[in-house]
């Protein structure tokens, strides 16, 4: 095992700093690298040691060394060519030499008298000498020598599409893992910009969402990560705010990036919670969809994978692109048959020739040869003999002409590239290929059973029946039936069926040559349901699917989940404390975890940029790919860090204004609210696109001033909020601008409104913790925005 290990680590380091190698000269990482002033050529070598950048090549080699380890294993059990005990017969060594000698000696006939055998012959002996010689070499060879053939068939296969495989994973290596790798190790090895104009170099990273590219290592990533990894993993739960990223973790472990590269592989199943239907449907649905996963792993390499819709389309688009090859075909032989008729029947009405003799190729041919010779030796002798005899020559050439080059485009053509294709398709599929296993066949088709019967009812009739004919016409007749019909299965069997199903998945998939480790299956979306009691109600319906052994059951959950969890061994227990074995907290990120995200996806941001990023989306990666992608886009128009804010924050504001303007439409009143608020709110809302950025601070107070209360209804609470986030643009605007300083932003910041963290408090935590805040409690932001702004602008 160390050997395979090292020898898959020499691989991997050799493809590294090859591959870094090259994209160390590409102009983006050459300019970063110059500007650095660090040497190109030790660039590759320090970045491919680097623990981080190897932790992550090491993980996109994991499905490389697993095929390694596979055919090493496969190679072990090699059989014995000729064992001690076995005796080969005098008749099975005549068997085989005969079939030897049978074979060698017709390849020796056809090649010495091929091109004198008719095809018919050639082709018949060669299968009827193809079918003696199996049977003989069947015959003749021991059991433990065909036995050898089979497996060296078969590990000749396994070789042939090992290289295949490294090509992928070197590929994945390149543009998955050292790009952005690279890009972050460029960012590391300076200390922050603080520049307040804004070069981006290759910044397509920053186009993707914030669920794509790579994966920012949180605690909430590695914690995961440790939980895909036990050796009994049970449910866990996921809690954070909306935007945090628990849909992004869930997606990247059902796809298998946390697993350990010394563990085989999880069968990973992503499913979204319901909003309306009951909990039993929902069970059925992720037992469909462990079926269809299991259908997709154990699938043969020319069969459709996916969901049903795309099984059908490739189904009908192979039936459709076969019948518009035919009739392309046909079209293009009809076409080539009328112009070859147009030719000959204009050249039999002129030289009144019979067909037969103008169809003659070869003759034609060398007329047109020799014509063409006589106009190159004498042409102003051959030019004055022309008729019109010749110009109907030379339509009907061009009309001979324009059918061979049909036949060739559309009948030659496409059976040559067919024919090409074929081949290269059955050795496409025949390479790798390894037979398959007699508990892989059975396990697939239970699981086609569980899918059909997820999806229809069953009807079963039996029965018999007897006619004896009499005399006279009469007729005398029994017959008995018995139909029987299938009875739903209630929620309790349909979650029993579900955990026999899963353990027997496990049990046949865990041994080699798939070796799984596990199934893990991701529960998404259980936080938008809006009423507590139903996500509650709806929990404790499906947490009897839980506790499969080496099932992991991923759940995105509310933060309520997390505060009922943390309060387990209290008297007050609900369905999340008794249904999760653990719960996982996703945090936004840091100002650090920030940065890192943009590094990774783009060159060239200078520390003030990142801070902009970072207030006005929180530390929440969703919003923060959303800021990402505005910034890319702006900049073309906008470089300057005052230009940039200015822009960012009222591109963000002119958002959040339609929201706040269709929540104030459709809110509810009350005998408390003034019946004009909403179309007051309206109104001054809408002065936001023809105000300038210091005049938001008088539209806020108007909107709720500062001696008003705590917001009673929710009228009240949209304009506190929407004069909280006016309020917080403001502020954005005035700290980050083209001569900020960023010696007081970045000085600790003492608050007793904020809980207390690990990160250093200061000014930059400090807003984009305002930003946070906002989401779920208006007054603590309000508050802690207030003091904010009160060490902005200190009165005298």
């Amino acid at each position: 095992m160390a050997k395979q290990d090292s020898t898959t680590e020499s691989w991997l380091r050799r493809d590294m700093e090859s591959i870094l190698h090259r994209l160390v000269q590409r102009p983006e990482f050459a300019q970063e690298i110059r500007r650095l002033a660090l040497k190109p050529w030790r660039v590759p070598h320090d970045v491919a040691r680097d623990p981080i950048v190897l932790a992550g090549a090491r993980r996109a080699y994991a499905l490389l060394e697993k095929g390694r380890r596979a055919l090493a294993a496969h190679r072990a059990q090699e059989p014995e060519l000729q064992p001690e005990d076995q005796v080969v017969t005098p008749v099975q060594d005549r068997m085989v030499r005969v079939a030897a000698g049978l074979a060698i000696a017709w390849i020796v006939v056809l090649l010495l008298l091929g091109s004198w055998l008719p095809a018919v012959v050639g082709w018949v002996g060669t299968g009827v000498v193809a079918c003696v010689v199996w049977v003989l070499m069947r015959l003749g060879l021991t059991p433990s020598v065909r036995s050898w053939l089979r497996w060296a068939l078969d590990h000749l296969r396994l070789m042939a599409g090992f290289p295949a495989k490294w090509w992928d994973q070197r590929q994945h290596l390149k543009v998955d893992v050292l790009v952005p790798e690279l890009r972050e190790w460029l960012h590391r090895q300076t200390t922050p910009m603080l520049a307040v104009e804004l070069k981006l170099r290759d910044a397509s990273g920053l186009t993707l969402p914030s669920g794509y590219g790579p994966l920012v290592r949180t605690a909430a990533v590695k914690a995961c990560a440790r939980e895909v990894n036990r050796s009994m993993p049970g449910a866990v739960g996921l809690a954070g705010a909306r935007g945090a990223g628990k849909s992004t973790i869930i997606e990247r472990a059902v796809r298998n990036e946390f697993t350990a590269h010394s563990r085989g592989p999880m069968l990973g199943v992503l499913t979204s919670a319901p909003v309306r239907y009951d909990a039993r449907d929902f069970v059925l649905h992720i037992h469909s969809q462990v079926c269809q996963k299991v259908l997709d792993l154990l699938a043969g390499p020319r069969e459709s994978r996916g969901s049903e819709s795309r099984r059908e389309w490739d189904r009908l688009h192979r039936v459709h692109r076969f019948r518009a090859a035919l009739a392309d075909v046909a079209r293009g032989f009809v076409r080539a048959a009328l112009l070859l008729g147009s030719a000959v029947g204009t050249a039999a009405v002129t030289w009144q020739r019979p067909w037969h003799q103008l169809a003659d190729v070869g003759a034609a041919w060398q007329t047109v040869v020799q014509f063409a010779l006589d106009v190159r030796a004498r042409p102003a002798e051959q030019l004055r003999q022309l008729s019109w005899q010749h110009a109907v020559a030379v339509l009907c050439s061009v009309l001979v002409t324009a059918a061979l080059v049909t036949l060739l485009r559309r009948l030659v053509w496409p059976v040559c590239a067919g024919t090409v294709v074929m081949l290269w398709r059955l050795i496409r599929s025949r390479i790798g290929r390894v037979r398959p296993h007699p508990d892989h066949t059975a396990l697939r088709k239970i699981a086609e059973q569980h899918l059909r019967r997820n999806r229809f009812l069953q009807t079963h009739t039996e029965g018999w029946s007897g006619k004896v004919s009499g005399p006279r016409g009469t007729d005398l007749g029994v017959s008995r039936s018995l139909a029987r019909t299938e009875q739903p299965w209630t929620h309790p069997e349909v979650v029993q069926r579900l955990r026999d199903f899963l353990e027997l998945v496990v049990e046949v998939l865990e041994v080699e040559p798939i070796g799984l480790s596990g199934i893990v299956v991701g529960i998404d979306e259980l936080d938008k349901i809006a009423d507590p009691d139903d996500a509650h109600r709806f929990l404790n319906e499906i947490k009897g699917i839980f506790g499969v052994e080496h099932c992991l059951f991923l759940v995105s959950v509310s933060d309520d989940a997390l505060t009922a969890f943390e309060r387990r061994g209290m008297p007050a227990r609900d369905a999340f404390d008794s249904a999760f074995t653990s719960m996982i907290h996703v945090r936004p990120f840091t100002l650090e975890q920030s940065r890192t995200w943009l590094a990774q996806r783009a060159l060239g941001i200078p520390e003030p940029f990142v801070w902009l990023c970072h207030c006005l989306s929180g530390g929440l990666p969703r919003d923060l790919g959303r800021v990402a992608i505005v910034l890319h886009d702006l900049n073309t128009e906008h470089t300057r860090l005052g230009a940039m804010t200015r822009a960012l924050v009222f591109h963000d504001l002119a958002l959040k204004v339609r929201a706040f303007v269709h929540t104030a439409r459709r809110s509810s009143r009350t005998e408390e609210d003034d019946p004009g608020q909403p179309h007051s709110l309206i109104s001054d809302l809408q002065e936001v696109a023809t105000i300038e950025h210091y005049e938001l601070e008088e539209l806020a107070l108007h909107i709720w001033p500062e001696s008003a209360g705590p917001p009673r209804t929710e009228v009240e609470n949209l304009r506190a909020e929407a004069a909280c986030y006016l309020l917080f643009c403001l502020t954005l605007i005035e700290v980050l601008h083209d001569e900020c300083d960023p010696t007081a932003l970045l000085e600790p910041v003492v608050s007793t409104s904020t809980r207390p963290d690990e990160e250093e408090v200061n000014g930059v935590v400090m807003l984009a913790r305002i930003r946070q805040h906002m989401s779920v409690d208006i007054p603590l932001a309000r508050d802690t925005l207030a003091g904010f702004r009160a060490r902005l602008h200190p009165r005298a």
